[in-house]
């Protein structure tokens, strides 16, 4: 089992690395929609694949959350809800898989931030369209229907990710600055 590491919580970071690992189980997803669309003969082998893709997110979730004990619940729940959606979508047609946007919406109702709130509910209303054939995803249209995904996704977590990137180089400025304060005051260092 892996050992647990706890971390102090980052503003933000939290819901950067939801996005960077649902990305890239989506790249997962849409790679395997597209060898099961494609091939002449799928066999077993993709359609096993295929429900085990929310399983593999909420696992990498998991092992990038493991230090914040705070999580870990909604991991578990996470695992869970994976689970039983890989199982029901199993033999599903559609380009994309449900989990996606099931998985960011209750990932933002836990860390209340708007990305995922934004970025789920997209893929809920794409999942929903395509499931009841609002939305084609037959012939020419299924490549470009199988990237949005990923592409959406990537895109989120690189905005996140430079947002806490950005925000942990202005949380180091403030924090130099009064330790800087506190010498010049005192003339000692903070906490000797």
């Amino acid at each position: 089992m892996l050992p647990s590491i706890s971390r102090p919580p980052v503003a933000g970071l939290s819901s950067a690395l939801v996005l960077l690992v649902f990305a890239g189980g989506s790249v997962l997803d849409a790679i395997l929609r597209a060898i099961y669309h494609y091939s002449p003969a799928p066999g077993q082998l993709p359609v096993l694949l295929l429900a085990a893709v929310p399983v593999f997110i909420a696992t990498g979730l998991w092992i990038c959350l493991r230090g914040i004990k705070s999580l870990a619940g909604t991991s578990l729940l996470q695992l869970l809800l994976a689970t039983a959606v890989g199982v029901v979508t199993m033999a599903s047609t559609l380009p994309l898989s449900w989990y996606l946007g099931i998985g960011l919406v209750l990932w933002a109702m836990r860390l209340r931030h708007n990305v995922l709130t934004w970025v789920g509910t997209s893929l809920l209303v794409l999942a929903a369209g395509a499931q009841f054939e609002m939305i084609g995803f037959s012939g020419v249209l299924f490549l470009p229907f199988v990237l949005t995904p990923p592409v959406f996704l990537g895109a989120a977590a690189y905005y996140q990710w430079h947002q806490v990137r950005h925000t942990q180089v202005e949380a180091d400025i403030e924090s130099e600055q009064s330790t800087e304060l506190h010498r010049n005051r005192y003339g000692r260092e903070p906490g000797h």
